[in-house]
Formats: C-alpha cells, structure tokens, sequence
C-alpha cells in the first residue's frame, strides 16, 4: 500500500510539473457546470463573467449544502450567487441576497468578503437612487481591499464611486477619481479593469456632452470585452454606445445599437431585462420626433419592472409626444407622474434631467393657450438652468481634466515602453530554453505513460481486493464484519448530546419455505431483490450489511426511534408489494420484520444495541410476523 502511495503522488507531481513547463492553460470560455464546490467558491470570478447564468445554476445545485457549510463558505456562496445576480438584472434576488449576507457579516470576517459585500450594496442604493449612501459603502469596500491588498476590488469601488458622482453632475471629483482608478489599472496590466474604467469614462464623457470622446471609449471597452468573452459586459459597453448616439442625436445609429442590446442580452433569462431596451428605443423614436412609433414602445417599457429614474425620463419622453399629438390632459398626467418620481429620488433634484420637466410643462401651458404661465415656468427653466451649466462648466474642472488626461497618456506610454523591454527579454530566454523544454517534455511525458499504466493496473487490483473484503458476493451489501466494525466506530464517536443513532435487524419471514417449495436459485434471486428494496428505500448517510442468510443490519446515524420506525416501514411496504416470478405465470410476494433500538446512555457497545434490536426482532415474528417493532 505504501507503494502505491508513493508512486500515485510521483504521478501527480509529474503531471503538475508537465504542465508547469508547457506553460498550457485552458483558455477562457468552457468550464463544468459540476466543476464548482465549496472549496473553489473564492475563485470562481471568471467563469461568472464569461457565463453568469449557467454559473447561477452550478451554485443552485449547492443549495442543499448550504446549512452544513462554514459560515466563511455560506458567505463566498451568497457572495457568488449576488454576482451572477447583478449581471443577469436580477436586482430583487439581489437585494434579498444582500439581506441574507448582512448578518453574517461582523468584524471577524476576512477583508475580501468584507470589500465585496460593501461593493453590491453600493450597486444596489446606486440603482435606487441613494447616491450619498452607495458612496458610504464604496469607501468602506475601498478600505477592506486596501487592508488585503486586493488590488482589482480596490479599483472597482473605486470606478463605482467615481461613476455614482458623475450620476450627481460632481464631475470634477469624479473624473480625478477615474483617473487614479485608471493608472491603477494600467500598471496590473489587467484588461478586463481597464475596460470597465473605460467604459466609466465612456459613461461620465457621455453625461458631459463629449459624445465623440464617449463613444471612443466605450468602443474600447467594448472591444475587449468580446475578446475576454465576458457578454454581460459587453452587453451594457453597447448600451452605452447607443445611448450616446441618443444624447449626440444620431437616433437611427441609436436605434441600431438599441437593437443590437436586445439580440445581446439573450445570455440571461430574465424577461425584465427588455426594459431597457424597450427604454432605450423608445426614448431614440421620441426623441426623434416619431411619437406615433414611440409612445407604445414607452408603453411597454413603463409596464416593465424599471428604474424610477428612468422611468422619469420615459414619462417626459411620453409627456412631449402627447403634446405634440395634443393629447394635453394625458401630457399632464405624465408630468404628474415625472414630479412624483423626482421627488422620491432627492439626489436628482436641481441636476438638468429634473429641470427639464420645468420646459416640458412651459411647452404644454403654451400650447394649451395658457402663454403667461408657459412664459413664466420658461424663465424658471432657463434661470436654473443657466446657474447649473455655469457651474457645471467652471474653468477649473477643464483645466483639471485636460491635465489628467495628458498625465494619462504620459504613464501609458511610460509603462508600454517598461512592458515592451520586460516582454523583448522574456521571448529571448523563451528562445533559449524551447528546445531543452522539448526534450524534457518528451521524457516526462515518455515517464508518465509508464508510471500510469503500472498505477492504474495496481490500483484496479487494490480496489478489487478491497470491495471483495468488505462486501457480500450475493446481495452487493457490506458483510458482516465491516458492518459490525463501522457500527462500533461510529458508537465511539457519538455521545448523547450529539444526537441520535439506531439500528435496524431485519429478517425475511418464511424464508425456509420459499428454499423449499421454489429451491435455492429462487431464495437467492429474493435476498438480491429485498437487499436492493431495502437499500433504496434508507437515506443516503444510512449503511446497510448483511449478517446471515436472511438476516440484514441497518445503521442511522442521526435518527432517533420515530425517524427509523418510519424507514423501516416505507422499507416493508416497498418489499411487500413486489412480486416474484415463477414459472407457470405465477408469483408471490415476501415479507420481512423489523426490530428496532435506539443508542442510549444504557448501551455500552454494539453488540448491546444489536441485541436489543434482536429482542425487538423476535417480538415482531412472535407476534404475527411483516410488522415492524421498537425495543
């Protein structure tokens, strides 16, 4: 047995160095759905991104596990589930996948749990509205990553905190954090933080009115985010792009990327995830004039699950159509319904979206013949509008930003030319050791081949003399000696206040009779047929022996006397109802009885409890026999 050991962990260190000097690994895009487990759950980043919904069903399928795990694997669990969630839209399952973390959340748990949760209840009040509060908790991600030294979750607060005050028009403060977010990135060289800084940039350039500078950049974090394969990225990178082309007023190229958005988001199941397609198109069509085409697409979106801030702009959107069309009772309803939604969300109060509300009602009093009061809100409109443009357009935020992004560009470069030497230098030892890998390779792998043949040959036979040890040649159960020595186990590993354990002695009645009227070919066929029965019908952490001719052990761990009555019951009805073929088209039926006894203070060993349940046994064939009976 030593032996086999040492050669086995030869084996894999062999393997392990194979693939260490070929340099291989599995490129990104296919995993195994029956891959994931509890030990992998911290480390499981990639396969979310590249396919957020099968990876939700891989952790689905460890939700029986849930109460038996760690409280540090509980929370990696909902960690992973809150992640798929967020890229799938299933805000609600995440909202309530947030509330079952808090509480497992305290001082005690590790940096990086800490720094992710703190992350995606951020997102949660960013997409509610509650800006000041997400911040609270992108800073807090932002100490928990920078306590472990977790560089990329450092620099997705980071991104989110700068993109949640560029929501709030803080643009200045914004772009200065994006910057710092960016050069942070650029020097990991990870592709994937750069392109959704980049698309962050494409975002606040876009609320800026920069739309050339928006779409460049979204363009850039869209290209690498099909080259990583990460759809649901490369979902909202398109988004982006066609709600830039709507605010630059190019609504047919809107339109086209809208579209688009809707083919691309068919990676997740979620139907409410055509709400922001429905939003965007409809938005694009209104904006665009075509009110007869946009107001059903506004319709539909509005009865989505949506966004009260987008829902907001819909209803204006819907409002200046019924004005164009007339409809003026309708418009108001509809700016009703903007000044409602504004007013729950208090962060947006004051910022351009709002106080175009205040043009679309001076348009609608206009109309109406109402020219004093439309001429009155128009002042209101453009006063406060003109004080927000002032301030939003100081010559200190240009400067600032005009200066970042020359700074960018020099560390780019700086750190290009530092990769393109380090890379230049790689490729010349690369050279240089090719062919001595080669060689290396060919004898390991040579090595390797011999190794696993004699392994696979010694261990074919290992287990073979193990299964025949320990199992019943007739009935494929364990026999009587390892039953008996797995009992006593697990008696000596089990006290009262840990819980319950039972057995089940189970005897076919009348079996003598059926050897003697069928003959002993069909006796066999009967303790295979009951062996199988009564196996299916335990649970999976049950154990089952044989331990004389028609005589069966059960053990229960965990199972007190009512939970064993009722298996053995569901055992005897299973056994009962089948039917045994003989020849001449006939059959008959078995029965079996079942004694059973419960590990108390009062048994010492296994033998005690057996023969405990070997009492209740005999009572049970005394007293009629096919019933079950608790000492």
């Amino acid at each position: 047995m030593l032996k086999f050991i040492y050669i086995f962990k030869f084996v894999i260190i062999t393997i392990l160095f194979a693939f260490m000097v070929n340099g291989s690994a599995n490129e990104q895009g296919q995993f195994d759905i029956k891959s994931i487990s509890t030990a992998n759950l911290a480390t499981f980043d990639d396969q979310i991104f590249i396919n957020p919904w099968l990876s939700l069903q891989a952790l689905s399928q460890l939700a029986p596990e849930y109460p038996s795990m760690t409280k540090e694997a509980k929370i990696w669990w909902l960690l992973r589930k809150a992640q798929c969630e967020n890229l799938l839209y299933f805000y609600q399952d995440l909202d309530q996948t947030l509330a079952q973390i808090a509480p497992l959340i305290n001082n005690q748990t590790n940096v990086e749990q800490q720094a992710r949760y703190h992350y995606f209840e951020g997102l949660s009040l960013q997409r509610k509205g509650g800006y000041h509060k997400s911040r609270e908790f992108y800073r807090r991600s932002m100490d928990f990553a920078k306590q472990g030294n977790f560089s990329h979750l450092y620099i997705k607060a980071k991104k989110e905190l700068a993109y949640t005050y560029s929501l709030a028009e803080l643009f200045e403060i914004s772009l200065k954090d994006m910057q710092e977010a960016y050069v942070e990135a650029y020097a990991l060289n990870d592709r994937f933080l750069v392109a959704i800084i980049n698309e962050t940039y494409g975002a606040i350039y876009g609320y800026m009115l920069e739309h050339e500078k928006s779409i460049e950049y979204y363009q850039k974090a869209l290209d690498s985010y099909e080259s990583l394969n990460y759809k649901a990225h490369a979902s909202e990178a398109i988004y982006g792009i066609a709600s830039t082309y709507r605010y630059w007023q190019k609504y047919d190229l809107a339109i086209e990327y809208f579209k688009r958005y809707q083919k691309n988001v068919a990676f997740t199941p979620n139907e409410n995830i055509t709400y922001f397609g429905a939003y965007g198109l409809g938005m694009s069509l209104a904006e665009k004039g075509s009110c007869n085409e946009a107001l059903p697409m506004i319709e539909h979106a509005l009865n989505l699950n949506g966004l009260d801030d987008y829902d907001a702009e819909l209803y204006k959107r819907k409002a200046s159509c019924l004005i164009q069309l007339k409809r003026f009772d309708e418009a108001e309803i509809a700016l009703t319904k903007v000044n409602e939604l504004f007013q729950a969300l208090p962060e947006l109060m004051g910022t351009a979206w709002q106080l175009e509300s205040l043009k679309i009602a001076a348009k609608l009093e206009s109309e109406r013949g109402n020219f004093e009061k439309g001429y009155q809100l128009l002042s209101r409109y453009n006063d406060k509008y003109t004080k927000l443009l002032i301030k939003n357009s100081s010559t200190r935020a240009i400067t600032i930003r005009s200066a970042m992004e020359l700074e960018r560009q020099g560390i780019e470069k700086a750190l290009i030319n530092q990769r393109s030497k380090a890379e230049l230098l790689e490729i010349r030892n690369r050279e240089q050791s090719n062919i001595q890998q080669s060689y290396l390779i060919i004898f390991l792998l040579t090595l390797l081949m011999v190794v696993i043949a004699v392994v696979t040959f010694q261990y074919r036979n290992n287990r073979k003399m193990a299964e025949l040890s320990i199992t019943d040649p007739l009935s494929g159960l364990y026999n009587r000696r390892y039953i008996f020595q797995y009992l006593d186990k697990l008696i000596a590993a089990t006290t009262i206040p840990k819980g319950h354990l039972s057995i089940l002695v189970i005897d076919i009645d009348d079996f003598k009779k059926i050897n003697d009227t069928y003959g002993h070919p069909i006796g066999d066929r009967v303790i295979e047929v009951v062996s199988a029965l009564a196996k299916n019908a335990l649970r999976t952490e049950d154990v089952m022996g044989r331990i004389g001719g028609e005589e069966f052990l059960c053990v229960l761990p965990r199972a007190d006397t009512d939970i064993a009555e009722k298996i053995a019951q569901r055992m005897n009805n299973e056994i009962s109802a089948y039917k045994f073929d003989v020849k001449d088209d006939k059959s008959f039926s078995v029965t079996i009885s079942v004694g059973i006894s419960c590990y108390n203070e009062e048994v010492s060993d296994s033998k005690a409890l057996y023969g405990l349940a070997d009492q209740a046994l005999y009572q049970a064939k005394e007293t009629g026999k096919n019933r079950v009976n608790v000492f």
